[in-house]
């Protein structure tokens, strides 16, 4: 195997476009990152064939994050030889495990069921607002989502700009050896092995929109980010990804070129 890189950090984000947080030894099924976007929130007002409120609607909804009361039980399955010979999807604990809370960026912490949490975000939204559970993941597109530090340094320097790497929501920040910027863009349909087990697929360009431009910390926008994509790289950074077989991962893992 040609080692090409390591694992930064591995990131998942509970609820559908809120703030993520970092986590190791995490689990990752051919449906994601364990924990990752086991919540979102619909809108009546939202298109049917993208029906999510999220921090495009509501910049501020960045600025919302969310814990699972019984965290460890959140990271892997319990029987986790188990869940790799079966196969299972998903191999998950009961949903009782993913109870989650949510503090509001006044330092509320609410229960997510609380109606008071949906009352709060209501002030902002233009339609009605629902809250859905998935123990599959509602992603966008691909289960997974990777971006290079090696990408965020061209940008900054293009850009002149002091990026923080959240802006881009990733799973998966990388460190390749010995390459540029926007490397990832190369590794579209070869598979990579991270760690001992996990295999993915990288499948395609990850399009970028509005939530690049939003201030993970201050909810501030900066609609230039965007825009120097748009012109200099076609609107994208970073890839999608899909799971060929199932695994854990961490930071530091060495990132292998299969094929």
């Amino acid at each position: 195997m040609n080692r090409i890189g390591t694992l930064e950090s591995a990131w998942r984000y509970p609820v559908k476009s809120m703030r993520g947080e970092a986590v190791e030894d995490v689990f990752v099924a051919y449906t994601g990152v364990m924990g990752d976007r086991l919540y979102a929130i619909s809108s009546s007002a939202a298109p049917a064939e993208f029906p999510w409120h999220t921090n495009r609607e509501q910049e501020e909804f960045i600025l919302y994050s969310a814990r699972y009361r019984n965290r460890q039980s959140t990271l892997k399955p319990r029987a986790l030889e188990a869940a790799f010979k079966e196969a299972l999807n998903p191999p998950y604990p009961t949903a009782d495990a993913f109870a989650l809370e949510v503090t509001t960026p006044t330092g509320e912490t609410l229960d997510v069921e609380d109606p008071a949490f949906l009352a709060g975000l209501s002030d902002a939204a233009s339609g009605e607002l629902r809250l859905h559970f998935t123990q599959k993941n509602a992603v966008d597109c691909r289960p997974l989502s990777l971006f290079s530090l090696q990408t965020l340094a061209q940008l900054r320097q293009e850009t002149a700009m002091d990026i923080d790497k959240r802006r881009f929501r990733a799973n998966f920040y990388v460190d390749w050896s010995n390459a540029d910027g926007f490397y990832e863009n190369e590794l579209v349909n070869r598979r990579l092995q991270i760690g001992d087990r996990l295999e993915i697929m990288v499948r395609e360009l990850d399009p970028r929109c509005k939530s690049i431009t939003i201030d993970p910390d201050t909810a501030e926008t900066q609609p230039r980010i965007l825009k120097h994509i748009a012109r200099k790289h076609d609107g994208f950074a970073g890839v999608y990804a899909a799971v060929l077989t199932e695994g854990m991962v961490k930071p530091g893992d060495e990132i292998c070129l299969l094929d």
